[in-house]
């Protein structure tokens, strides 16, 4: 076989993984109240209590990642932020004056769904 033949068949397959297996294991008995707190907070982080044990363990802490109540936040505002970017092109068009009525209900909005927090 030729010396390209053989590199070709070399790159069959799945690549090769970068990093090292989890191969080793440290057992940890909790509780059952203590299970439920690191569930609790691993849940709340988007993690399995595994993930959330392994991040603590070696990092001292853990990345929080968005709660859904932080992303059904963060869509509302999106969704208001789109709205005001209309009104300020109608308010830049017609005047403020003209949409007054359509603006102050929106703030109000807006102050009910950050106070809800």
């Amino acid at each position: 076989m030729g010396k390209d033949k053989l590199e070709a068949e070399a790159l069959r397959g799945r690549p090769k993984k970068d990093k090292d297996k989890l191969s080793k294991s440290i057992n940890l008995k909790l509780a059952p109240e203590d299970y439920t707190i690191v569930q609790r907070k691993a849940l709340k982080v988007g993690l399995t209590a595994t993930q959330y044990a392994r991040e603590m363990t070696l990092n001292g802490g853990v990345k929080s990642r968005f709660t859904l109540e932080e992303l059904d936040l963060i869509r509302k505002l999106s969704g208001i932020a789109n709205n005001l970017n209309q009104l300020a092109k109608r308010a830049n068009q017609a005047g403020f004056y003209e949409i007054e009525n359509e603006v102050i209900p929106m703030l109000n909005w807006i102050k009910t769904i950050l106070n809800d927090r």
